[in-house]
Formats: structure tokens, sequence, C-alpha cells
């Protein structure tokens, strides 16, 4: 009977580990994507200890699970490969635990995605945004703001460097860079964007050490690893399916036997 109980709970979970490599195989050419694992613990053990001690090497006892259950979803902060891009818009990170901030309609989030795009604003003026349209914040934790005859953008240790239509330059806020102590602590609420604890965050400026202009950070995921866990998992599951299948019929034979 446990054996079967032990298989069904385990299918369950095994699922779950089979979607996180499936979400990190998907995402391996995304920008700025980092992947996550899956780890695994008991869900139950019973300690027999009346088993006979005759002549045995290992310890007295015998230890029966009833199953496992995934424990803990861990998120790789690794640094991606930084690949050039020659757009001018485009920035990379070059710190493993650096986030750009940006404003939401629920509140401040962190991406790793530098790739950026110019909207006008209401106010004639230019903001500079993330590809689903959300605003990036500077280094004052205010909305990058850009005259609106910007035609093109140059990250300096002065700062932003805004170059004007009629050939003059306009300094401007830096990126404001959030700084993660824990990076399990982030939780991904789509977009590639992550939310965060206060307590975990420290906001400041950008240095010009920090962010690569005219490149992106590629996705953090090792697609050979990941297709290798991908095939393990799937026997697995094929192990713990055949076990309750076993186990139901077993129960069914016992059944017939009783009538």
């Amino acid at each position: 009977m446990i054996s079967g109980y032990s298989s069904a709970a385990t299918l369950q979970q095994l699922q779950r580990k089979l979607e996180t490599l499936s979400n990190n195989i998907a995402n391996s050419n995304t920008v700025g994507f980092k992947s996550r694992s899956v780890s695994f613990s008991d869900v139950l053990s019973s300690e027999y200890t009346n088993q006979p001690n005759e002549n045995r090497l290992t310890p007295h006892g015998l230890r029966v699970g009833t199953g496992a259950r995934a424990s803990l979803t861990s998120l790789s902060a690794a640094q991606g490969d930084v690949k050039e891009t020659d757009r001018a818009l485009d920035f990379a990170l070059t710190e493993p635990s650096l986030f750009f901030t940006i404003a939401t309609n629920d509140g401040q989030r962190l991406t790793r995605d530098g790739t950026f795009y110019f909207s006008e604003t209401a106010g004639g003026e230019l903001s500079l945004v993330t590809n689903s349209g959300e605003t990036l914040l500077n280094e004052n934790g205010a909305p990058i703001r850009l005259p609106a005859s910007t035609i093109s953008l140059r990250l300096e240790q002065a700062g932003l460097i805004a170059e004007l239509a009629d050939g003059q330059e306009q300094v401007i806020p830096t990126f404001g860079l959030t700084q993660i102590g824990r990076p399990q602590a982030l939780e991904a609420v789509g977009e590639n964007q992550y939310v965060y604890l206060q307590e975990d965050a420290i906001f400041g400026q950008a240095q010009a050490n920090q962010v690569k202009q005219r490149a992106l950070e590629q996705s953090n995921v090792d697609l050979s690893q990941e297709m290798t866990e991908l095939i393990s998992t799937q026997r697995q599951i094929q192990l713990q399916a055949r076990a309750f299948s076993f186990f139901d019929d077993m129960a069914g034979l016992v059944n017939n036997i009783r009538r």
C-alpha cells in the first residue's frame, strides 16, 4: 500500500520539476533570463527497528519513505554571457547581483533585460521604457526623462548623455540600479520581471563599469544540462508510473481474492 501512495505523491512533484525545466528551456534565448532548479525532500519517513540484526553490515533498522516533495525552487543568479548588439539603447549589467529598477502599475519591479526604447510622454518629453512599456527609473527613483529632440543616448561616468537633433548634448541622471543580497528572495511575476523585499535591496546609482552599452546579457540557462535533467526526470516519471501501475494491479488482485 505504501508504495502506491509513494508513487502517486512523487509523480505529482516530478511534474513540477518537469514544468520548471520546460520553462528554462523555453527561455534559453530570452535576454537576461535566470534559470531555476527544483530540490526534493522526503514527505515522511518511518523507521522500523524490529528487523533481525544477524550478520548485518548495515545499521540496525529499516527506513521507509512515503514519497518526495519539491521543497525548494532556487533561482540561479549566475551571470549570463554578454553579447554585443551595436544598438545604442541596449544595456547589459555586468554584475550578477544588480537589477534595473522599473515602475509598473503594480509598483516597482526589477529586471535584467536591458532592451530599452524611447517613448513619448503626455508632456512631450521622451521616457526610456522596457519591451512591455514599463518606465525605467533613474538614480533618484524618478522616471528617466529626455528632451523631445533626443536622437540617441550615451552612457558615461558623468551619467547618461542625451544627444539632441541640433548637435547639442544634455546630461541626465543615470540608471537607478537595485542590488539584491539574497536572490532567492526574488519572486518572478512574468515578463522577465521580479518583485522583492525592501530589506533585501540596496538602491543606488549605476557606475560606468557596472553597465555595458550596445550589449545585452543572454540567458544563463545551460541548455545541455537542462536537456540532460529533462531526460532524467522523464525516466523517473516513467518509473514511478510503472510502480503505481503494479500497485493498482496488486490491489485489484487482492479485491478479486476477497470476492
